[in-house]
């Protein structure tokens, strides 16, 4: 995060110094009504920085047009209801940064920091405190340990060990939290979520002694990982995290999940109806994601398509994934990382949507299985997130074939399913377009960051409340939906709506309008651009349910 200098300010003033009209005894004169006042845009606090002293930071106060240069404002910062740090400042331009230093010993174990502020204007007016902004104290100093299970198709297979997904999400925590990272990576192409017969019985320690034939993986053999230590779904790739976890000693702090089937045979199996139960895609996300009984065999195994995988899915969903992930050592967080959108295209006119409907089922999947597994913990440990990655909705605007962060997908598809000798196969014609994309590879692994459950599990933090609200729940296929962004601030530069179809409209007003022409559950997200660059992450409660 930047730490910026402050234009001007008075010193951090002690808990025992009264503050203006605040002082103990004294009652702030009303003049009059004042319905804006300050806002808390950014607290920053430099990473690492409860490992190394005191808690350093700044806060950064916007201050609408229409309050006096000759106002003050005071801030204050407060655990609970203790207050820790408060101050004044002199209004002189559009944004106010305060550094602060809290010790340690003051900071508590658990619980956010809350900062806000309000303005005395001449003649005595005082405006009320504006919406509080928590920060998330960074209070662990060990590496972080970060755990990377599912396939690994979609996660930047063609890129370079350090560009791949998991690689640039532990590297890019550890930058913010100041702390080292070491990255236990189990993803192989080919894992299911939950192989039916390997192990026998879904004995899941069984995979810690057995070796696995290729054929269960399919043809692919990209990975660095040996052949004979690939471990073939999820669950056994978490029994071989948690074995070594226990004989390392380390604790494991984020688990990262990647879908819940075998990347490419829904790429494009579900597109022209071969992988399992595609015809009804709405009962096939739920029984191969939701563990609602699954087929044993993949139908996709033989066709050149497709990832040459045997084995089907099994009984097991992703919420019973979640929570074996949060089992390990050290009880980690859990991120389970949704698909992105493809769209029409000459090669599969008639296919894209249904591979977008999928996309938007799945997701829906992974939040309602997150969502059941913090309740039945008692504790938020699970998020269902999304990389942001979407077309632009204006009209005349130019739509890429895959909405793929890390490049063309076409490359991935040949470097997967190409024979080396043979090129005539069909998967083998489709015209590559373009390279590997490591810059849009980074910007899609930090979107998931933004989410408010990681900002607020590995320090950094945000707004209060909700930043948006929408006029419709659910309607039939062309429902327009009204999104209005009024209670993101008046400190905002920018809106960038992500409608969950795929689509994403960037405004600078906080209203807009969507049309939804297709069907499925829809999770609308709002990344808010504040007047100083600082970004911010709304998401809707509930998904909007279209058809």
């Amino acid at each position: 995060m930047n730490l910026w200098r402050s234009r001007w300010w008075h010193p951090v003033l002690p808990l025992a110094v009264p503050v203006l009209a605040v002082a103990a005894g004294s009652a702030p004169a009303q003049a009059e009504v004042i319905t804006d006042y300050p806002v808390v845009i950014d607290v920053s606090a430099t990473p690492g920085g409860l490992c190394d002293g005191p808690l350093q930071g700044t806060t950064s106060v916007w201050y609408p047009p229409g309050i006096p240069l000759r106002a003050d404002i005071e801030w204050r910062m407060r655990a609970g209801d203790r207050l820790l740090r408060s101050g004044t400042a002199r209004v002189d331009g559009e944004v106010l940064t305060i550094p602060f230093e809290i010790a340690r010993h003051e900071i508590p174990g658990s619980g956010p920091l809350r900062v806000d502020a309000r303005a005395h204007l001449p003649g005595g007016a005082v405006t009320e405190f504006g919406t509080p902004w928590s920060l998330y104290p960074a209070r662990e100093c060990d590496a972080l340990h970060v755990v990377s299970v599912g396939d690994a198709v979609m996660w930047g297979q063609v890129l370079d060990l350090e560009h791949k997904f998991a690689h640039l999400t532990a590297d890019t925590l550890g930058s913010r939290t100041g702390r080292a990272v070491e990255l236990h990576d189990y993803s192989v192409s080919g894992a299911v979520l939950d192989a039916p017969t390997v192990p026998a019985g879904n004995d899941d320690a069984g995979c810690l002694e057995q070796h696995y034939a290729r054929e269960v993986y399919g043809t692919v053999a990209m990975e660095s990982v040996p052949l004979d230590e690939r471990l073939p779904d999820v669950f056994c790739q978490l029994e071989r995290a948690a074995s070594e976890a226990e004989a390392g000693g380390y604790r494991v702090d984020l688990v990262l999940v990647n879908g819940c089937v075998n990347d490419l045979d829904p790429f494009f199996g579900i597109p022209l109806g071969v992988t399992p139960g595609s015809a009804d895609l709405v009962s096939a996300v739920r029984r191969e994601c939701g563990g609602e009984g699954a087929d044993p065999v993949n139908p996709a195994a033989d066709v050149p398509y497709y990832s040459g995988a045997k084995l089907g899915y099994g009984g097991r969903g992703m919420r019973t994934a979640l929570e074996r992930a949060h089992g390990l050592p050290g009880a980690p967080k859990v991120l389970v990382s949704n698909y992105f959108h493809g769209f029409d295209a000459e090669l599969l006119p008639d296919g894209l949507p249904r591979w977008s409907e999928f996309v938007r089922l799945s997701a829906a999947t992974f939040a309602q299985a997150a969502h059941e597994a913090n309740a039945a913990a008692g504790v938020d440990f699970a998020v269902a997130a999304d990389g942001l990655v979407a077309r632009d909705g204006v009209p005349g605007a130019t739509s890429r074939l895959w909405l793929n962060p890390f490049g063309d997908e076409s490359v991935t598809l040949r470097a997967l399913t190409c024979p080396e000798t043979d090129h005539e196969a069909p998967q083998c014609r489709i015209p590559v377009l373009g390279r590997p994309d490591v810059d849009g590879a980074r910007r899609y692994a930090e979107a998931f960051l933004l989410h408010p459950r990681m900002r607020e599990w590995f320090g950094g933090g945000g707004p209060t409340g909700e930043g948006f609200t929408l006029s419709h729940e659910s309607g039939p296929v062309g429902q327009t939906v009204h999104f209005d962004a009024t209670a993101a601030g008046s400190a905002v530069r920018e809106y960038d709506w992500y409608f969950g179809d795929g689509i994403h409209v960037t405004t600078t007003a906080p209203t807009v309008a969507h049309t939804y022409t297709g069907r499925g559950p829809h999770r609308a997200r709002l990344v808010v651009t504040d007047v100083e660059g600082n970004r911010t992450l709304y998401e809707a409660g509930a998904s909007i349910t279209i058809g």
